[in-house]
């Protein structure tokens, strides 16, 4: 009898689990809605005051000329910094394209396995 009452609280958990993950994967689904409705409004208020810089500047060449200038400067004074930012931002990205594909793999693995015990 205590081999069934294992067997049965094991599934009762693994139910409780699911259901778990279930909820998770909807509060999940929920945020991703507010954050893709918040960065669509970030982008819209970036691209408006955007919009109003341009505007200026190219009503002014002499204010082009000036902000072309400075981020020159600022381009050369932190060369060193950008390239070293950049070179561990594309390495970062490799390493993440590298565990997606080990990710993909593993997926489809365990797919091909769950077939194969369904099948059987």
């Amino acid at each position: 009898m205590k081999p069934t009452f294992e067997a049965s609280a094991t599934t009762t958990s693994s139910a409780a689990v699911t259901e778990a993950k279930k909820q998770h994967d909807r509060a999940t689904t929920g945020e991703l809605v507010i954050q893709g409705v918040s960065t669509a409004v970030a982008a819209s208020v970036i691209i408006k005051t955007g919009q109003g810089i341009v505007g200026s500047l190219a009503r002014s060449p002499l204010l082009l000329f000036g902000v072309g200038v400075v981020a020159g400067y600022f381009t050369h004074k932190y060369r060193k910094e950008i390239i070293t930012i950049t070179s561990k931002t594309a390495e970062q990205g490799k390493d993440f394209i590298v565990r997606q594909k080990e990710h993909v793999q593993e997926m489809l693995a365990q797919s091909q396995e769950d077939e194969a015990e369904a099948s059987d």
